[in-house]
């Protein structure tokens, strides 16, 4: 018995059904999803659509374009003129069936030593703490008031972790925190403004798993979000965003082993 993990898919449907088809995964086998299911590609409906009707075990975490959908969803945010594509979600027949079954997926997954997030964690977290502060999150989605809860979670600040943080504040740094992050100072205060790849330092700034005392570095952590990082393989973290909506590839990878399966965009 397997894990595959597989990066952001964002609507793109054919390419996920062709990767799959290369991964041939067996019935016991466990299919991991890093997040942001939807946005930007064509086909955001039929991608939930094909990972519900997977018979295999699946995890799927949140992303920032999923979170997104749930906003305009609940009415939170106006559509952007930009995301067209999650409004086949939005028309659907079987639209509150979609939006229902994507609010009741976790913001993060830890399993013995390893951890699944979209995109990253806050350097003071404890990888014990990780599970018990997304669940804070998550239980409010999940709840009958979960649109009234949106309106926590959409903002930039606060930028930095404090234990004693309290309501919408602990909510919105918990969802940024995992589903937002790429670059935090030494002080572990994010940066939303910087996107590209770390080629040289950027105004103090780093990437979130390069933090000196980052605590959770003793398990691997598995995240996408960041397509301009690219594919990273390393003993305790694996980055697996390269770009497919943009023309790239949708990768994937066997958490045993880090063996690498990719497809081409296919996708029109």
């Amino acid at each position: 018995m397997a894990t595959y993990v597989i990066g952001d898919i964002h609507g793109c449907v054919e390419t996920l059904n062709a990767l799959l088809e290369k991964i041939c995964p067996s019935p016991k086998d466990t299919l991991w999803f890093c997040g942001d299911i939807v946005n930007r590609g064509s086909s955001s409906a039929n991608c939930i659509r094909l990972i519900r009707s997977l018979k295999n075990p699946t995890v799927c975490v949140l992303g920032n374009h999923d979170i997104y959908l749930l906003a305009v969803a609940s009415k939170v945010i106006e559509l952007h003129e930009t995301s067209t594509s999650i409004k086949d979600v939005l028309n659907a027949d079987d639209s509150g069936d979609l939006i229902d079954w994507l609010r009741h997926l976790p913001l993060a997954y830890v399993k013995q030593n390893t951890i699944l997030v979209h995109a990253g964690l806050l350097p003071e977290w404890e990888p014990t703490q990780v599970s018990l502060l997304a669940n804070e999150v998550s239980s409010k989605l999940r709840s009958d008031h979960w649109k009234d809860f949106m309106n926590d979670l959409w903002g930039d600040t606060p930028n930095k972790w404090k234990n004693q943080l309290k309501g919408k504040d602990r909510h919105r740094i918990i969802v940024n925190g995992l589903t937002r992050i790429r670059y935090v100072n030494i002080n572990g205060e994010m940066d939303f403004k910087q996107k590209d790849s770390p080629v040289q330092p950027n105004n103090n700034y780093f990437p979130w798993f390069s933090h000196p005392k980052r605590l959770s570095k003793e398990y691997k952590v598995i995240f996408g979000h960041w397509s301009r990082l690219g594919l990273i393989i390393r003993p305790n973290l694996l980055s697996l965003d390269t770009g497919c909506v943009w023309g790239g590839m949708l990768t994937a990878a066997r958490v045993e082993d880090n063996k690498i399966y990719s497809q081409k965009l296919i996708d029109k």
